[in-house]
């Protein structure tokens, strides 16, 4: 299973957010754009269903911005990704059985729902305070270090591995 682009870069949008309202009030677009490298329209399409989810304030003005709606603790990734991408679901079959005349003896389906409900379980488990915590990456890889691609150090090209990330950059 693959996560929609939108639903990537909503999540993107939304630690980006997080961390820049450590110090400051409102974000714009255009600060959250320049470190994520997304367009400012893109940014404002994905806003609309955070803000219609009530995560997301806009201020409107020429000094506005946006601004959780919830503290950063309280904003869970399952949040985010149904506020963007709508209910999570393996198959159709799972949110609607009645399309397979299986459903009710189908051991695959099973396997389906569990899976789906471990996967949202785990994005209950994340907010945004941990997403922009500056140990959660460190404490995160002591604890899942044994899962294959979760660190990409040994996949990234050597002039990758010394740019620097747009996020921590002190600009």
């Amino acid at each position: 299973m693959k996560f929609s682009t939108r639903t990537r870069y909503g999540l993107r949008m939304m630690v980006e957010l997080a961390r820049c309202l450590q110090k400051q009030d409102l974000v714009q677009l255009s600060r959250i754009a320049k470190i994520t490298g997304l367009s400012v329209n893109y940014l404002a399409q994905l806003a609309i269903p955070l803000r219609s989810s009530g995560l997301l304030i806009g201020v409107s003005g020429k000094h506005g911005g946006y601004q959780l709606a919830r503290r950063p603790e309280e904003i869970r990734v399952a949040d985010i990704i149904r506020a963007v991408q709508g209910p999570v679901n393996l198959t159709d079959c799972v949110s609607s059985p009645s399309i397979c005349l299986n459903s009710p003896f189908c051991e695959a389906r099973m396997v389906w729902v569990i899976a789906g409900h471990k996967m949202m379980e785990v994005f209950e488990g994340l907010s945004l305070a941990d997403l922009i915590d500056k140990n959660w990456r460190r404490k995160t890889l002591e604890e899942y270090g044994d899962i294959p691609l979760l660190n990409p150090d040994g996949f990234i090209s050597e002039a990758d591995r010394r740019a620097e990330c747009p996020a921590t950059s002190t600009e």
